[in-house]
């Protein structure tokens, strides 16, 4: 049947060329066309009146919430771990740093401007363990900040160690001296 259409507008195809319309004209037709041609209505179906569906979504939600409060536990359990750590960790070096620093203040050997500038490296070094802490809060590879943080104070420590040990006169004596042939 396709082939005997086929051969039918082959055959007239100089009829079909008859008529010449203006593209205004063709718009008018074509718009005619369109309005004519209804568009097909969406097929809704309403999921949510199902009970099937109602089930399925209460334990989806169900199931969500779970996952959520059991993240959240984890975390808060993590950070209570991180943060007990920190606790001791501060509480040991804040008491050898604490030592320290009234061995400095009260050192007599001392300059004040070599005291002062001692403080003023101090002071950096707290705000470093501060800006540290905060980075701890966030809770983003807490292992590596506490590393930063017990080298901070490892930093703090060996400044004041060698401020002390240069501090206090030497004696000099042959045992202290290398002695050369």
């Amino acid at each position: 049947m396709k082939d005997e259409f086929e051969k039918y507008v082959e055959s007239q195809k100089s009829e079909f060329d008859v008529h010449n319309i203006d593209e205004v004209d063709r718009l008018r037709l074509w718009s005619n066309i369109v309005t004519e041609v209804s568009k097909p209505e969406k097929k809704v179906i309403p999921l949510w009146k199902k009970p099937v569906f109602r089930v399925a979504a209460s334990i989806v939600l169900l199931i969500g919430c779970t996952l959520f409060f059991n993240i959240s536990s984890d975390r808060s359990t993590e950070n209570h771990f991180v943060n007990e750590e920190l606790n001791d960790i501060d509480t040991h070096y804040k008491l050898l740093v604490n030592n320290q620093i009234e061995l400095i203040k009260n050192n007599t050997h001392l300059s004040e401007p070599d005291r002062e500038d001692f403080l003023s490296l101090i002071d950096d070094l707290d705000e470093e363990y501060n800006t540290l802490k905060e980075e701890l809060k966030l809770g983003i590879n807490n292992q590596k900040i506490i590393e930063a943080i017990i080298n901070n104070y490892r930093k703090k420590i060996k400044l004041m160690e060698d401020l002390l040990n240069r501090s206090y006169p030497t004696n000099n004596t042959l045992d202290d001296e290398a002695i050369t042939l």
